[in-house]
């Protein structure tokens, strides 16, 4: 494969994995946000947990089906990072919609599911009072677009490189005949 041809093809498939992550990341979202969830510890746990997961089956899908069992680590992380940055940007894109256009009030629920959140927490006043002093100064509509797009491209590219460790399997090294 030319060094061209390669690049398309990981840029294809992580547009088309970018796509799936993204549509994943906005149906937890919507589900979320129909639910009247604003903040919640168990979304979280869900969104990290199917994030990691879909990142490294993407990975191994890329090993197995578009490359015919071998990657090499360069490989694995490109794909894993580019297709998270790719559906960061769905998501992001989503979320700058649903605070724009569809909840202009989101911003100021979840605001207020924060402070009931820290309030029934024991947390001390003074302390929800600078933290919501804080989150009023740096929450814009714009936030909830490009943070995401940061938020799981970082967290992508991290998991790319770990996963790719393990997955990686190189035709010139005989001893990687038998890994994943």
């Amino acid at each position: 494969m030319t060094e061209s041809s390669e690049k398309r093809t990981v840029v294809q498939a992580s547009a088309r994995y970018g796509m799936y992550i993204g549509m994943l990341l906005v149906l937890i979202q919507t589900i979320q946000y129909l639910a009247g969830l604003y903040v919640s510890f168990l979304f979280s746990i869900l969104t990290g947990t199917l994030f990691v997961v879909a990142v490294v089956m993407l990975i191994r899908d890329y090993r197995d089906k578009v490359l015919n069992g071998w990657l090499n680590y360069g490989q694995g992380v490109s794909v894993g990072a580019l297709s998270s940055l790719a559906g960061g940007l769905i998501y992001g894109a989503f979320m700058l919609i649903l605070v724009m256009l569809v909840d202009k009030s989101y911003i100021d629920e979840l605001l207020i599911q924060t402070q009931e959140m820290m309030e029934a927490s024991n947390v001390p006043a003074d302390q929800i009072d600078k933290t919501m002093d804080q989150m009023q100064e740096n929450t814009s509509p714009w936030g909830f677009a490009y943070g995401p797009i940061v938020q799981y491209g970082v967290s992508g590219l991290i998991i790319s490189l770990i996963a790719s460790i393990f997955f990686r399997k190189n035709p010139d090294n005989s001893f990687d005949q038998d890994t994943l």
